[in-house]
């Protein structure tokens, strides 16, 4: 194994004591092994609704891409990136407002939902990801296009439009800070530093994918509740997308990745790139959320040339779920003015 691996898994386990050994042999003695148990699921009709648009698979950099299209074909391409842990669905309000304007695209990430599902860490490499939108862009025959993401898709999102500002000709960000001012608050700041500990948890092996799967996936409940979300409906589609094993290895291999070899040299390879972001950028946050520090997205101007920060105070995590009125006005504002 890799030195930053073991160093990250070591560190995972020291935190797992305290966050997740106990709470498990609680739960354990309460309810015996059904504490694992995961309800058997159909796919809910909200993920058919023909609202939403048509589902597609393309073959991207070796791999199947699921993706939901909507809207005219002729019209300028936005493309949705979504998050942790979340699928093409988090974008639905977004979906049903901007296709009247725009060819939207939302994809299912690689080791998410209907993608395909490589074994391997080094697979959930970041220049793999950016890859993986690069091509789904080429592939739907667009050379620019509106980038829109959340979370984990926004990590994706800094690191495209630092590779390739030719064709990203907006960049709208949901709450995740700029990748390197994110760092330096982890380095810096005891609250980032706190806010950040499931990263380190995630660098355990299987532990943090039975830790999610706990309870019929109950974290997708509390997800939800902080997203203030009150349909039914969309937690079990939710946990539909999320029901094995597989699902939550794949996207926490996402973490597992960055401090591999590969991972590392990568992030070394495109720090000058990242350090100056040309693209326009509108950063979306909201100020409740439980895992990111303000600091850090005000500090994001640092690294971009053109950065609008749009607050939105006391919006959770979760912000273009729960807050979609607003995060549709924002983003058309900023895109009158492209």
């Amino acid at each position: 194994m890799e030195k930053g691996r073991v160093i990250g898994v070591c560190l995972g386990f020291l935190l797992a004591i305290p966050a997740v050994f106990i709470r498990l042999i609680v739960r354990f003695i309460s309810l015996g092994c059904g504490v694992f148990r995961v309800k058997t699921r159909t796919q809910p009709a909200c993920l058919l609704d023909p609202e939403l648009g048509v589902h597609k698979y393309m073959s991207v950099n070796g791999i199947k891409i699921h993706y939901v299209e909507a809207g005219d074909s002729d019209k300028p391409l936005m493309l949705f990136v979504h998050g942790f842990p979340e699928f093409w669905f988090s974008w639905r309000h977004q979906i049903k407002h901007f296709k009247r304007n725009y060819r939207v695209v939302a994809m299912d990430t690689r080791g998410y939902n209907e993608s395909d599902k490589p074994a391997g860490i080094d697979e959930y490499i970041l220049k793999n990801l950016v890859e993986d939108v690069k091509g789904l862009v080429e592939g739907l025959g667009v050379s620019k296009f509106t980038l829109v993401a959340h979370d984990w898709g926004g990590a994706i999102a800094w690191n495209v439009a630092a590779i390739y500002p030719e064709m990203v000709e907006n960049l709208i960000i949901c709450n995740l800070p700029h990748v390197l001012a994110l760092e330096d608050a982890q380095k810096s700041s005891w609250s980032q530093m706190l806010k950040s500990w499931y990263m380190v948890f995630f660098q355990c092996p299987v532990l943090p994918e039975l830790f999610t799967l706990m309870e019929d996936i109950k974290i997708m409940n509390g997800n939800m509740k902080d997203a203030k979300e009150e349909d039914k409906e969309v937690l079990e589609a939710y946990k539909y997308a999320f029901r094995d094993y597989t699902t939550w290895n794949r996207g926490i291999n996402y973490y597992r990745a960055l401090v591999t070899n590969k991972g590392l040299e990568f992030a070394k390879s495109i720090k000058g790139r990242l350090s100056s972001i040309e693209v326009r950028t509108l950063h979306i946050f909201g100020t409740g959320d439980k895992h990111l520090g303000l600091e850090s997205a005000q500090a994001s101007a640092k690294y971009v040339k053109n950065y609008q920060l749009e607050l939105l105070e006391g919006v959770s995590h979760w912000v273009q779920q729960e807050a979609p009125q607003q995060v549709n006005a924002l983003m058309d504002t900023f895109l009158q003015k492209s």
